[in-house]
C-alpha cells in the first residue's frame, strides 16, 4: 500500500511540473482540438457588433468586411481591414478581428506614441507587418489553430517614424541602443494591453517580429 502510495504521488509530482506540456499534447487530439479551436474562437473577447460600433468613433480609418471561414475551421467574423490607427498608418491595411483592431487602436495611443516620443524623440508614422490572417494550427501544437486562423493576431515587424528612420525588429532587437530599448519597452508593455504578447526573446519563431494577439489565454514571453 506505501509503495502504490508513493508512486501516485511522485506520479502526481511529475505531472505538475509538465501540467502545460502534457495538456497541450491531449489537447491536440482529434477531436478535443476541434473543440478547443470552436472555444478559441467563440471566446475572442469582446468581438461583435457593438465593438465595431465603437471602433466606428475612434480616430481609424478602417473597412468592415463580411465573415467567411476556411477548411480546419478557421473562421473570421467582425473583422476590419485596418488603414489608420490614431497617428499611425498600417501597411496593407491588415485583416482584424474588431477587437483586436481596438486593442490596437488603444496601444498606439496610451503606449506607442508616447514610448517613441520618450525613447526616440519622434512619433510613429507607419507600422510594419509581416501577416495577420494565416488559416493554419499554432506552431508548436499541431491541431490547435493559432489567433491568427481567426484574424485575432498581428505580426509586427517594424516602425517608421515621423524623422523617417525606421526601426526593424529583427536587426534592432538586441543591443543597447535606442531602438533595442524602444523594441523592448513596447514589447513589455504589450503584455497588459494583448492578451499574448510574443517577442525574439521567445523562440526562433519570433525572430523578426512581435506577435501580439486579443485571444482567450494569457502569456507574456
Amino acid at each position: 500500500m506505501l509503495i502504490v502510495l508513493v508512486m501516485a504521488m511522485g506520479g502526481l509530482v511529475l505531472l505538475q511540473m509538465d501540467t502545460r506540456k502534457n495538456l497541450i499534447r491531449v489537447a491536440a487530439i482529434h477531436p478535443i482540438a476541434v473543440v478547443i479551436n470552436k472555444i478559441n474562437r467563440l471566446s475572442i473577447p469582446a468581438n461583435n457588433a457593438s465593438c465595431l460600433k465603437e471602433l466606428e468613433q475612434r480616430d481609424v480609418e478602417f473597412e468592415q468586411l463580411a465573415a467567411f471561414s476556411q477548411s480546419n475551421s478557421c473562421k473570421v467574423e467582425y473583422a476590419v481591414r485596418l488603414a489608420r490607427v490614431g497617428k499611425m498608418k498600417l501597411d496593407n491595411a491588415p485583416l482584424l478581428t474588431c477587437r483586436m483592431a481596438m486593442q490596437l487602436t488603444e496601444f498606439e495611443q496610451d503606449t506607442l506614441q508616447p514610448t517613441a516620443k520618450r525613447l526616440l524623440g519622434s512619433e510613429i508614422n507607419r507600422l510594419k507587418h509581416i501577416g495577420t490572417y494565416n488559416c493554419r494550427s499554432m506552431r508548436k501544437y499541431n491541431g490547435i489553430l493559432s489567433q491568427h486562423a481567426f484574424a485575432n493576431a498581428i505580426d509586427v515587424s517594424g516602425f517608421v517614424l515621423n524623422n523617417g528612420s525606421t526601426i526593424n525588429v529583427e536587426k534592432d532587437w538586441k543591443g543597447s541602443k535606442a531602438k533595442s530599448k524602444f523594441l523592448k519597452a513596447v514589447a513589455s508593455k504589450a503584455c497588459k494591453s494583448f492578451r499574448v504578447s510574443v517577442s525574439p526573446d521567445s523562440d526562433a519563431n519570433h525572430f523578426n517580429h512581435l506577435h501580439w494577439d486579443a485571444g482567450l489565454y494569457r502569456s507574456c514571453s
